[in-house]
């Protein structure tokens, strides 16, 4: 019986082992099924990672030109009303110096016909005394 014993221990041992190997390959299965799929879900975040970054990376782009845009437009508007502006200036200059000029003209013209108008009272004036000498003196001749 000894030796049954000892078979049986040694059974024992055997079926433990056995048990202990077949749960062991089992565990090992399971850490690369884990390990797979841990991979896998990683590739897949990585994945999703580098697409949210790629739409990050198009929306700076997009907001980039659209910046680069609009600041070429305030370009654009900046030189037109400083274009404008200084066309204002100038108009504005010839608008004071023709409203001087007109002025000036018309000082000089009220100036001129006051004159005309002086020298033709006198003209009148002594044109009336000579036709009134003439006239006295004419006069004078049907008395004699």
């Amino acid at each position: 019986m000894g030796h049954h014993s000892e078979r049986t221990k040694l059974e024992q041992l055997q079926i433990a082992q056995a048990k202990l190997e077949h749960e062991n390959k089992q565990k090992q299965q399971e850490l690369k099924q884990t390990i797979t799929e841990k991979f896998t879900r990683t590739s897949q975040q990585a994945r999703h990672l580098q697409t949210l970054q790629d739409q990050v990376a198009c929306l700076e782009r997009e907001m980039t030109c659209d910046i680069s845009l609009l600041r070429d437009r305030i370009d654009e508007s900046n030189r037109k009303y400083f274009e404008a502006r200084q066309r204002h200036e100038r108009a504005e200059q010839e608008f004071v110096a023709s409203k001087l000029d007109l002025f000036n003209c018309q000082q000089l013209k009220e100036g001129l016909e006051e004159h005309l108008f002086t020298i033709i009272q006198l003209n009148e004036t002594k044109k009336s005394e000579k036709l009134q000498e003439l006239h006295d003196k004419l006069q004078k001749l049907s008395f004699k």
